[in-house]
């Protein structure tokens, strides 16, 4: 039996966005043992689908510090793979494949790391959906869809909270909000608007907000919950998947809550700033946009604006709030079909 190994992103939308990936690769290799590779929040989001059959969850110091792929080589060693899709770009995660003696690497070309594959993509040299960039790595350019589970301990969690949250006047459907971004302040879209568009949205739809962030999100979600209160969800992501289908629109940033939205078909607006669309450009079916055309520093893919943060401040709540009723009528008209 061939042994086939996917390491996965790290980033929580980029693994989202790799889920047509791992179907290609299921479908190819009917008879191959599959087994993915990454961070517990990787492996986490992707619980319960049936395109691979083993699990390697990377330790911490597999994933950080400088001797990080020694300590990643000794664990792909122990799964014996034949073959390894790396869909980081990383130099360490090639060369701990190597060090872990996978015969069969396959990767992007990037600085540093080319020497040590064995199947060499080209470079990205623009900006395309990830979606397209993970399918090419089995030679596919039109990617099936997006696709995650929400398995029995995810609604389990979900029936618990919604229950606490019921007892406090708060019911389904709700308006989602995950006002976070894990990149940097550049993609927050800044909490005091947040908190008037959220307040104008709510209005508009009539649906409840409920705010979802991470842990290190909870400074943010203060401040945009001080202008306009609502309960904020700090859950597993397991728990979260749950709850998100008692949305009925989710209000987001270009972040990894956008993608797991898009993959469980709900209807999503998406507040662009320092980054470009164009790597998003997937399940646009459920999906409204909003970003400044005229702002001629965007996209500038930096961590943090050295300036007045143009591209996100010149987006009014009132647009935002538009928009949050567009994408609610987008998914009642799909529902309806």
């Amino acid at each position: 039996m061939k042994r086939i190994g996917i390491r996965l992103p790290n980033p929580i939308g980029d693994v989202v966005a790799a889920t047509p990936l791992l179907r290609l690769i299921r479908q190819r290799n009917p008879d191959s043992r599959i087994a993915i590779i990454g961070s517990s929040k990787a492996c986490e989001v992707l619980a319960g689908l049936d395109t691979y059959d083993e699990v390697e969850v990377l330790k911490t110091r597999a994933l950080h510090g400088l001797s990080s792929f020694h300590h990643q080589a000794r664990q792909l060693k122990r799964l014996v793979l034949d073959q390894i899709y790396l869909l980081p770009n990383s130099a360490s995660s090639a060369w701990a494949a190597t060090l872990a003696g996978i015969p069969h690497r396959i990767g992007r070309r990037a600085w540093g790391r080319s020497v040590f594959l064995t199947e060499r993509l080209p470079r990205v040299r623009e900006a395309m959906a990830m979606t397209r960039i993970y399918s090419e790595f089995v030679g596919e350019s039109m990617p099936p869809p997006l696709e995650l589970e929400v398995g029995p301990r995810g609604q389990r969690l979900a029936q618990e909270t919604l229950a606490a949250l019921a007892e406090n006047g708060y019911h389904p459907p709700f308006l989602g909000v995950a006002p976070g971004a894990a990149f940097g302040s550049s993609k927050v879209y800044p909490a005091k608007l947040m908190s008037e568009a959220v307040r104008r949205a709510h209005q508009a739809t009539g649906l409840q907000p409920l705010y979802f962030g991470a842990p290190e999100e909870a400074p943010l979600i203060r401040r945009v919950k001080a202008g306009y209160p609502a309960p904020f969800m700090h859950s597993s992501l397991a728990e979260m998947k749950a709850l998100l289908q008692e949305c009925k629109v989710l209000l987001t940033m270009d972040s990894g809550a956008r993608h797991l939205a898009a993959a469980l078909k709900v209807p999503q607006v998406v507040i662009y700033g320092s980054t470009n669309p164009e790597w998003t450009t997937f399940e646009q079916e459920l999906t409204v946009s909003l970003r400044r055309e005229d702002v001629d520093c965007s996209p500038c893919h930096r961590k943090t604006c050295p300036i007045d943060h143009r591209c996100m401040t010149r987006i009014t709540p009132g647009e935002v709030a538009d928009a949050t009723e567009t994408a609610v009528q987008k998914g009642s008209i799909l529902s309806f079909e």
